[in-house]
């Protein structure tokens, strides 16, 4: 076996001045904006929390300062809870669709992965395109999971988040104490899964050929970095690496290296994420159709309470011109009550001779005869008889005409028959303004 060329750059010691600098950077100015990066930290159950600021360098937060103000949360997943393929498919298409096939067929498309199944895309060669198919897997291991991490904007891998921004052909790093490894074809992440020490070497040379053979890979691994693995398991790690990989350029800086936002974003939310999604989007229609009720309540109030006020101020107008109109109408009332008490003695439409005379006038000829004549109170009752229909009617229409009987509303029933030639006729006058007598 060729001499291996793997070189090992010196540990170089995590100073304190960093860590006091951030502190200090803290309390001294708040944090606004930019991007917070959550990834799984090297032990298990451990977070690293990362502020991406517009403007300045990276830093870490440490669990218990708050988020900063106005940030977007990125929640990487644990590579370990992850499924991940490389693929090629047909360049027309839709990816999901073809991936979901290529998947089914070679039967590695398990239960409950077909809901957040994606397709990463990474380079385009010809009639075919290289994606990376990553789900989800059931169940997800939601305790594994930091407060709140279902409210995140978006949920990414890690492998795609690890080392710098120009990546080396292959990354491992620790992950919730678990080795990790991740292939990348021109920065793109192309497959990633986790491996163990001891057999980490051999391991990733057999999947490299495989890789290599199905042109996943454009050649064998020649830049490689280790990232957040202990200085013990980094060593034998190298020495693995180095009988595999002899060509290889091993890296380990001992340094927290920051993540790095690839630039086609990826958003992979799990079912327990997708379901709070739902939720909220539902609250917030809602909400909205809640908001759009109360406005238009608020606004039928406003109305409702401006006709009030229109119609009260009417009301009090009309109070006030009905106060201004009551001592002339009292008066009026007065004069009417005195003119009505001595109307009997000066008017001499109400004298009952001349009403007598006035109504036996359309009598002459002796062919109607009045039979009673009743003046009581304003109201005047008529009897005769007539020889026949005709006389009858009109001597009604007679009487109704004459001046001194204008003031009367009549009323006249049907002539009946009394005898041969003879036909009998009522008729009834109540003057204007005077209320009927009630029987």
């Amino acid at each position: 076996m060729a001499p291996s060329s793997a070189s090992i750059t010196p540990e170089t010691p995590v100073t304190d001045k960093a860590e006091e600098g951030n502190s200090l950077d803290a309390k001294g100015k708040e944090r606004l904006g930019g991007i917070v990066i959550e990834r799984p930290g090297a032990d298990f159950g451990i977070w690293e929390r990362w502020h991406l600021p517009a403007e300045g360098m990276p830093e870490m937060l440490s669990p218990e300062e708050p988020l900063p103000t106005k940030s977007s949360r990125i929640m990487t997943l644990p590579s370990s809870s992850l499924f991940s393929w490389p693929l090629w498919i047909a360049l027309e298409g839709d990816s999901r669709e073809l991936v979901k096939m290529e998947l089914s067929g070679r039967h590695l498309l398990k239960r409950g992965m077909e809901e957040g199944l994606t397709a990463i895309p990474i380079l385009q060669l010809g009639d075919r395109r290289l994606v990376l198919a990553v789900a989800a897997e059931e169940p997800f291991p939601e305790e594994l999971m930091p407060d709140g991490w279902k409210n995140a904007e978006r949920f990414e891998i890690s492998a795609r988040l690890r080392g710098p921004a120009e990546k080396p052909d292959m990354i491992l790093w620790q992950e919730q104490g678990v080795i990790q490894a991740a292939y990348y074809r021109d920065g793109e992440t192309v497959w990633f899964c986790a491996i163990r020490p001891g057999h980490c070497g051999s391991t990733l040379q057999r999947a490299s050929v495989r890789l290599l053979s199905e042109g996943i890979l454009g050649h064998l691994p020649s830049a490689i970095l280790l990232q957040g693995i202990p200085l013990e398991a980094s060593v034998l790690l190298t020495k693995e690496l180095a009988a595999s990989f002899p060509r290889a350029t091993i890296s380990d800086p001992r340094e927290d290296i920051p993540p790095a936002l690839p630039t086609t974003p990826v958003d992979l939310p799990p079912p327990g994420a997708r379901h709070e999604r739902i939720r909220k989007q539902r609250n917030e229609t809602l909400l909205s159709i809640g908001s759009v009720a109360a406005i238009i309540y608020l606004l039928l109030l406003a109305w409702g309470s401006g006709d009030l006020l229109i119609r009260q101020a009417a009301l009090k107008r009309i109070r006030k011109e009905v106060a201004n109109v009551t001592p002339p109408a009292q008066l009026a009332k007065q004069e009417s009550e005195r003119w009505n008490a001595l109307r009997p003695a000066i008017d001499p439409t109400t004298y009952p001779l001349d009403l007598l005379a006035a109504a036996a006038s359309p009598t002459e000829g002796g062919k109607v005869r009045l039979i009673n004549f009743n003046l009581e109170q304003g109201h005047l009752q008529i009897s005769g008889e007539a020889t026949d229909v005709t006389q009858a009617y009109a001597f009604i229409e007679q009487l109704k005409k004459n001046p001194l009987l204008q003031e009367y509303d009549w009323t006249s029933g049907q002539p009946q028959l009394a005898g041969k030639n003879s036909v009998k006729f009522d008729m009834e006058g109540t003057r204007q303004g005077q209320r009927p007598i009630v029987p």
